[in-house]
């Protein structure tokens, strides 16, 4: 026979058991934001979706498979798309490096970045880089980084400061377009970045990986 004693108990008990199911469970709390990715050579590249001159996105993701190559670029730039005798595009160097890497792999992708802001609002970069592009025949996408964020996460410190991605989405090399910077070596010039993208094809790190790169300071929005 259940008694009124019992029964209370059993009651108390039940009730207890609802109570705490139905009270809310504490927030966990929160993990500390991660740290912004940074470039260095033998590590993933940092991902990053940025829009052209034309007005069409491309996120490095969209290459997987693919050796990259990313050239910074200033239209303002002596040494890169500003007329003078050391700019590599006014020269023609950085065409010949086009050239010279599609005929190793046609599939190798070159891109131009932009993240030039100081003193500049975003449509006057675009229209800049629209001149340049027409006027040195630019055949490749000019990337529009106004924030900075993929330059810095790059750290992207001249124009031109060059990048090659590998195949795996690994950064093996960054730092000078070549050993040539005042433009008069001529012939006997080395061109890093066609020597670590002629390693990246023989199967072997590029030597050497990391050059003090050369040109004028990226002027990133303050």
């Amino acid at each position: 026979m259940i008694t009124a004693r019992r029964l209370s108990l059993s009651f108390c008990a039940a009730l207890s058991t609802i109570l705490m199911a139905a009270a809310p469970t504490p927030p966990k709390p929160k993990a500390p934001p991660a740290a912004p990715q940074k470039a260095a050579v033998g590590l993933p590249a940092p991902g990053f979706t940025l829009t052209d001159t034309d007005g069409t996105q491309h996120a490095l993701s969209d290459y997987a498979g693919k050796i990259v190559v990313l050239e910074w670029f200033n239209a303002s730039c002596p040494f890169s798309g500003r007329q003078s005798g050391h700019a590599i595009h006014s020269t023609g160097k950085a065409s010949t490096l086009r050239s010279q890497l599609r005929a190793i792999d046609p599939t190798i992708t070159y891109l131009v970045v932009d993240s030039t802001a100081r003193r500049n609002t975003r449509e006057q970069v675009i229209d800049s880089d629209k001149k340049a592009k027409a006027q040195w025949k630019i055949d490749v996408p000019i990337l529009i980084d106004y924030d900075g964020t993929v330059g810095r996460a790059f750290k992207a410190e001249t124009t031109p400061h060059m990048f090659v991605i590998d195949a795996a989405g690994v950064l093996r090399y960054q730092g000078a377009f070549d050993n040539d910077q005042q433009n008069e070596k001529r012939a006997t010039a080395t061109n890093y970045v066609l020597k670590a993208v002629q390693r990246l094809k023989e199967g072997a790190q590029p030597t050497p990986d990391s050059v003090p790169a050369w040109g004028c300071s990226v002027k990133y929005k303050r």
